[in-house]
């Protein structure tokens, strides 16, 4: 009686070891399956959008007699960065290209600047604005359209962001300064590190000083004359 006791206690016990086994098993799985969600979504916490031919119909349609009331109704905002000396507020698209977001708006409104394109990035200037599109380094189908006060830009970007994209005579004119170029890249030297423009959802670069390379092309723009 005591061995059927004994064997009856030992299987009940193998039952139970074997069920915490799989049990632990499966939640593991479960955690790890979740983890490569996340990794393989980084932004699966974007803003929704329109399709993209709403979005261009939106943008082709408005009354908006600024850039940054364009913007502010064609894209949804992300992120806004702030400091004491000039605010930027970031948009995001993952519907229109670079391209085809720079030409949208730039055929609507036309830009006193616009950069060459490069390295992912361009520049339109508009008065008291610079509208800054990167791709995401993150994710190349994500754009992020930076619409920057020119306080902003003068008091906190680094001139080095903007080398291939226009030479530093175009950019002194277009923040009011006849030496902006040579200042602010002596006072990125000396404080380390500027802001070297936004390219993942959160986070920005510190950017470098250089030499300016490029042109820029008088007004116009992306679809110049259509």
């Amino acid at each position: 009686m005591r061995s059927y006791l004994g064997l009856i206690i030992v299987g009940i016990l193998a039952v139970f070891l074997l069920f915490n086994i799989f049990t632990n098993d499966n939640g593991s799985r479960r955690g790890m399956s979740g983890s490569d969600n996340y990794q393989e979504n980084t932004y699966k916490d974007l803003p929704s959008e329109p399709d993209k031919s709403e979005i261009l119909d939106t943008i082709s349609s408005s009354n908006a007699s600024s850039i940054s009331t364009l913007i502010e109704n064609g894209f949804p905002l992300l992120d806004t960065v702030k400091t004491d000396k000039g605010i930027s507020k970031i948009y995001v698209t993952q519907k229109l290209t670079l391209k085809e977001a720079a030409d949208a708006l730039a055929d609507k409104i036309e830009p006193e600047e616009t950069s060459q394109k490069q390295d992912d990035k361009q520049v339109l200037v508009y008065p008291d604005h610079f509208v800054i599109l990167q791709k995401s380094q993150e994710q190349q189908d994500v754009v992020f359209i930076e619409l920057a006060s020119d306080q902003f830009v003068r008091n906190n970007y680094s001139p080095g962001f903007f080398n291939g994209l226009m030479t530093y005579y175009i950019l002194n004119r277009a923040l009011g300064s006849d030496n902006w170029y040579n200042k602010r890249k002596s006072a990125c030297k000396a404080q380390g590190n500027c802001y070297g423009g936004y390219v993942q959802s959160g986070r920005f670069n510190s950017g470098t000083t250089g030499s300016f390379r490029g042109s820029s092309q008088r007004g116009g723009g992306p679809g110049a004359g259509k």
